[in-house]
């Protein structure tokens, strides 16, 4: 159960997670599992799994005794990792087909609060996290080193 939640096929869009860099990770677990059995599991797959350098321990569990209807256990393993940056990549061009053609604006444009800035608002960051997405796996490609720290004028 704990393998397949990092498999490529089981995950919600077409990535492959186990060969790009994980930033931090969730497991929550419903049914009859003991917190022994996760924490084994966890041991297990860190050595597969590759994380940043600046966050080696980003893991967060959650453990429900009841289980899910009509199963006796579930595991629902969320996680960032940079396997998503190519779905942010196909999101941003087909976004930027429909808004170069300003198709469906008027649908956001006659609410209240919604302006055509925030449309490139959403697109300047939705760029943002692409460019830091492809930083962290350049970084992943060469030597570990950590990210430059704030340097304290003094």
């Amino acid at each position: 159960m704990f393998s397949d939640a990092f498999s490529k096929d089981h995950q919600l869009i077409r990535a492959d997670p186990k060969h790009c860099l994980y930033l931090a990770c969730a497991l929550l677990v419903r049914g009859n599992v003991h917190v022994s059995d996760l924490r084994r599991n966890i041991e297990r797959l860190k050595p597969a799994l590759n994380f940043v350098s600046w966050n080696q321990e980003g893991w967060k569990t959650g453990l429900c005794s009841v289980p899910p209807v009509g199963h006796s256990h579930s595991l629902l393993a969320l996680a960032n990792n940079t396997c998503v940056k190519p779905t942010f990549l196909e999101l941003k061009d087909r976004f930027m087909k429909l808004y170069k053609k300003k198709a469906h604006l008027h649908h956001y444009l006659h609410t209240d609060g919604m302006e055509q800035s925030c449309f490139s608002e959403a697109l300047s960051s939705l760029s943002d996290l692409i460019e830091d997405y492809s930083q962290l796996d350049a970084m992943n490609c060469g030597p570990a080193v950590d990210p430059p720290r704030l340097k304290i004028a003094m």
